[in-house]
This record gives structure tokens, C-alpha cells and sequence, in this order.
């Protein structure tokens, strides 16, 4: 229970109020709480439900609990209405005028993809004939859908693959500094597996949330950027947009979205040309409508 501030239970069933940490979906808790009205001593065994989304839970001696207000959890909604779905977090500090829905695209195959090397926000790394490709099948995949913008990385592998899926439209292609991919020190340019033998590299994979290099911490400055690039393309005129980018920053923007720390980012996976799809509401909290959708790069035909 140290994730809570205070924790109140009435015996024969009733109601309390916690604080859960962010990023702990659900917890189903037992307890034990004294009879005052049957025998002296008499223990019970209760269970309360925590959910992530609400301060409220109710709990019964019988084993069954129930939230005093719906779940709101963004990837179990139990509704279809945009209105009163989402994390409950809003991503700006006011409201919006009118729903967005807002397209997140990882660009293509690289050259350093192909190598296996990390990139990070090096502009060396170029797309590949299959990058190009993938580009020009995103952009078929999302031809019905009527963008007002398109963001982009500055960074050449993003924009490229950017200006190819944005090619006919007649909306702005704006780089955003904060879409650039997470710095990684003098990591950038190995090989997976060369930087996978020092002990840097081995965190990077296997505790990212802390990690840090040359006085910088990339999880926590992409998630800081995450943050900023949300406020940027949501008061963008129109209610539609594009966003062409990289899986560091791209992983940042959908933790920080549903509200979920940096211990959670590796929790996703983007592939290369992979699409995410985000529904935001008029309060500002977001929905994940689809993750990494690559069918599109498989068949011909796909629109979304």
C-alpha cells in the first residue's frame, strides 16, 4: 500500500478514498478488517479494487469490488464516445474547442536501420529504397483522411519520409525541433551488439527510464519534448494532423499521453512506418484508437 497517502476501511463493507500512483492500470488488494458487530476478534477478509483512473474504490466483505465512478483507463474504455473516454490527464491546461484526431508515423527504413545502428538524433542516416517505399505506401494508406498539418523531425531521415507522405497536400509541413530523436551520446553510431558489451549500452536497454550519458538523461529530455510537442500540435489550427517522427520520442509521446512514467518506455513498439492514432477530446485527454498499425506496408489497398 505505499502508493497511497491514506487508507480507511469501514467493516461491513463501504467506501475510502486513495491516492494510486500513475501507471498502475488496476491492483486488487486483500485485507483484513475487525468485526465490531459479530464476535469479538472475528477477522474478515475483504478485497478492494484500485484503479488507476479514480480516487474512489469501494470494497465488500464478499470478495467483489466495484469503483464508486466508471473506469476511464484508455485502452478499456467500455465506450465508443470520445466525450467521456480518455486517462483523465488533460494534455493542455484548458479546453479544446473541437475534438483532433492527431496521426503519429515512424519513419522509414534507414541506412543504419539496415546496419543496425543506433541513430539517435544524428543526421548521417538516409532512407533506403524500401524507406521511400514505405513512405509512399503510408501516404496511399492515408489519402481518405483530410490532414490540416503535417509535423515533422527536422532530422533528414524524418522529413524526407515526411515530405514524401505529404506529397499533394496543400496543408504546411512544419518541422518541430522537439520531435527530434532522443541524444544518446557517444553511443550514436555503433552497432547494437558493439554497444550491448559496455555497460552504458546495456543500460540503455534494460533500465532507460534512469539511464544517463555524458550528464544527459534521454528518457526524461524526450519525455519533457513529448510533453511540448502535444501542447504544440493540439492548439495548431484545424482538427486533424500528421506527425512524422522517430520511436524514442515517438514511445515518449504515447507514454505521456496515457500518463504513464518513464519506467514504462519500453512498453511499445513501434516499427519502421508504423502508425498511431490518437483521438483527443475537448478536455484534452487523449485516446489510443490504434497502435503501430503497419498493414498498410503489407497490402495493397489499406486506408485508415
Amino acid at each position: 500500500m505505499k502508493n497511497m497517502q491514506s487508507l480507511s476501511i469501514r467493516p461491513g463493507g463501504g467506501a475510502t478514498r486513495v491516492r494510486p500512483s500513475v501507471g498502475h492500470l488496476s491492483s486488487s488488494v486483500p485485507f483484513q478488517s475487525t468485526n465490531r458487530i459479530g464476535r469479538p476478534g472475528k477477522r474478515l477478509t475483504s478485497q478492494i479494487l484500485i484503479l488507476a483512473s479514480t480516487t474512489e474504490v469501494q470494497y465488500s466483505q464478499n470478495g467483489n469490488a466495484s469503483p464508486l465512478e466508471s473506469p476511464r483507463s484508455p485502452l478499456n474504455t467500455g465506450t465508443s464516445d470520445l466525450a467521456t473516454a480518455g486517462p483523465g490527464m488533460p494534455l493542455l491546461s484548458h479546453p479544446l474547442q473541437y475534438e483532433k484526431t492527431v496521426v503519429f508515423v515512424r519513419h522509414g527504413m534507414t541506412t543504419w536501420n539496415e546496419q543496425k545502428r543506433i541513430q539517435g538524433d544524428t543526421d548521417i542516416s538516409e532512407l533506403t529504397s524500401l524507406g521511400e517505399e514505405q513512405a509512399e505506401m503510408t501516404r496511399k494508406a492515408l489519402s481518405r483522411m483530410p490532414f490540416d498539418s503535417c509535423f515533422t523531425s527536422p532530422i533528414k531521415r524524418a522529413r524526407r519520409f515526411a515530405e514524401l507522405t505529404w506529397a499533394g497536400r496543400e496543408g504546411p509541413l512544419i518541422p518541430m525541433h522537439t520531435l527530434k530523436e532522443a541524444h544518446l551520446g557517444w553511443l550514436q553510431g555503433m552497432r547494437q551488439d558493439e554497444a550491448l558489451q559496455t555497460l552504458e549500452g546495456t543500460r540503455w536497454r534494460q533500465s532507460p527510464g534512469d539511464f544517463g550519458i555524458g550528464g544527459r538523461y534521454p528518457v526524461k529530455e524526450v519525455f519533457g519534448a513529448a510533453a511540448a510537442t502535444w501542447q504544440d500540435v493540439l492548439e495548431a489550427p484545424g482538427r486533424q494532423h500528421l506527425v512524422v517522427t522517430h520511436k524514442s520520442i515517438l514511445r515518449a509521446l504515447i507514454c505521456v499521453s496515457l500518463g504513464l512514467p518513464p519506467t514504462s518506455f519500453r512498453a511499445f513498439d513501434v516499427n519502421n512506418g508504423g502508425i498511431c492514432t490518437f483521438r483527443v477530446n475537448t478536455r484534452g485527454e487523449a485516446m489510443l484508437a490504434n497502435l503501430n498499425q503497419t498493414a498498410h506496408l503489407h497490402y495493397d489497398g489499406v486506408f485508415y
